[in-house]
């Protein structure tokens, strides 16, 4: 007790004696002691609201697009009577200054506002996303929901997002259903009339305004006649003498003639060109072919044969002599319809070696029907063969074609 000083020993005292010996009514011990201890280091605690829970995010309301939109309030707009305001805005009479103290009510679930009849038009922020959680009203099949534009085929096509309302623009009108009684049996169709521009074609058969081509003039040699004695003339006498020295075998032929202008009248038939030299078939021709295609077999084919092959010519083979026709193609008569004309196909050696008229790489064969080729052109007036036309690809012809100053055809 010694160490204790006079100040804190009389407050100690002090102390003490107040509860001893509590004060009158007059002066109230808890004011007593709230003034007492009423120093910056023990405030009374104020009371304060407790702070209100977080309110839950509410689930947005989708509506139909036709739902009207609530129009905006004015700010100062004073509230309806009907209104309830929060306590903390409730006027306090003066009289009652108890009422002017907040009060307080036990923390608990708040409700949430009403919600108006008029809801506001749904837009594509408004709407939760998947990942958040939140789920939709009960309501929400009866949104329509907008089909998809075909035209857009990727993400990147696709319409940026904004509010959802209707398309703009002028709709399509709906395609018309056919009716049965629209549909055209096929059997009572009409069939549309053709163009006459099209299907008029000129008639190739119809005369036409251009002057047709004339005929040819009437050969001359279609007149002739045999001698009605039956005896031959001179020239046809001595044609024959030079067969014979020539060791041509052959008979004399009656005499061709035919509607067309075809005309021989003093023919004979060929069975070789020389005493060594055949022609198969037996050839009708006049006799002046049959002269001149013995010397050119005798003088050239054979000497021919003989530098190339080191053979000499056994027979010749022949395609076609006299024949009653006209050129290809033409109304002229060949020479052929006067049997002055021979057409060869083939030589046979007497080796053995044949040699047909044809377009051939052979050496040999393009050497010997080369010489052959060539030295036809002077012994007779006309020479074509393989490559001069398609109609002389596989023989080689030869005519005594009758022309003026004695020209010649070589092809």
């Amino acid at each position: 007790m010694g160490k204790l000083s006079i100040p804190r020993l009389a407050l100690a005292m002090t102390i003490s004696g107040i509860f001893l010996f509590p004060p009158t009514d007059s002066f109230a011990a808890p004011a007593w002691v709230e003034k007492l201890f009423s120093s910056p280091q023990h405030k009374a605690p104020k009371h304060r609201r407790p702070r209100p829970a977080k309110k839950a995010a509410a689930p947005p309301v989708v509506t139909p697009l036709t739902a009207p939109v609530p129009e905006a309030k004015p700010d100062n707009e004073p509230p309806a009577d009907d209104a309830e305001l929060p306590s903390d805005l409730v006027p306090v009479p003066k009289d009652n200054p108890q009422a002017a103290a907040p009060v307080t009510e036990p923390a608990g679930p708040e409700q949430d506002p009403p919600i108006p009849q008029s809801k506001p038009a749904v837009t594509a922020d408004s709407v939760p996303d998947d990942d958040a959680g939140a789920t939709l009203p009960e309501n929400v099949d009866a949104v329509p929901i907008p089909e998809p534009n075909p035209r857009a085929t990727s993400e990147d096509d696709q319409p940026s997002r904004g509010p959802v309302g209707p398309v703009q623009g002028p709709p399509m009108p709906p395609a018309p259903e056919a009716s049965p009684e629209d549909e055209t049996p096929p059997e009572t169709a009409p069939i549309p009339e053709p163009n006459p521009r099209e299907t008029e074609k000129p008639d190739e058969t119809a005369p036409t305004d251009a002057p047709a081509e004339p005929p040819p003039p009437p050969d001359p040699r279609s007149a002739l006649r045999p001698d009605p004695s039956g005896e031959l003339p001179p020239k046809e006498i001595a044609c024959r003498q030079r067969l014979h020295d020539l060791g041509v075998k052959f008979d004399n032929h009656q005499a061709e003639a035919g509607p067309t202008g075809c005309s021989m009248p003093y023919p004979v038939t060929v069975k070789s060109l020389g005493k060594d030299i055949g022609l198969t078939p037996d050839a009708e021709m006049n006799c002046a072919t049959a002269e001149t295609a013995a010397r050119f077999a005798q003088d050239v084919v054979s000497p021919a044969a003989r530098q190339v092959f080191g053979e000499t010519l056994k027979s010749i083979t022949h395609a076609s002599a006299y024949v009653c026709r006209p050129r290809n193609g033409t109304h002229k008569l060949s020479e052929h319809a006067f049997g002055n004309a021979l057409d060869i196909a083939s030589f046979a050696l007497s080796g053995g070696t044949t040699v047909a008229v044809e377009l051939t790489t052979v050496p040999k064969q393009v050497l010997f029907l080369g010489k052959v080729r060539s030295a036809a052109c002077g012994p007779f007036k006309t020479v074509l063969g393989p490559g001069s036309n398609a109609d002389h690809a596989e023989h080689l012809h030869f005519d005594l074609a009758p022309r003026r100053h004695g020209g010649t055809v070589c092809e």
